[in-house]
């Protein structure tokens, strides 16, 4: 049989009461828009959201930077 680990006052979470650490850095003002970006939500069959997923992976792009390269290079194609 285990022996329970004796916890500190310290160590256990009491809903409500968390505090920051005293060397925790502060968070800067608010991001503006255009570097957090807003969320876009659409559907996708199963396939296509694989082979999104897989074909960013493989090339070290997260999924938000591979959709505005593709819109990028659609919108050069087809000349607007």
């Amino acid at each position: 049989m285990k022996k329970p680990v004796p916890l500190s006052p310290s160590l256990v979470a009491i809903k409500g009461s968390a505090a920051p650490v005293d060397d925790m850095p502060t968070r800067s003002a608010a991001t503006p828009v255009e570097e957090s970006g807003l969320p876009l939500n659409f559907r996708v069959s199963a396939e296509f959201r694989r082979e999104f997923k897989t074909y960013a992976a493989a090339h070290d792009l997260k999924l938000n930077r591979l959709l505005a390269l593709s819109f990028q290079t659609y919108r050069q194609q087809h000349g607007d």
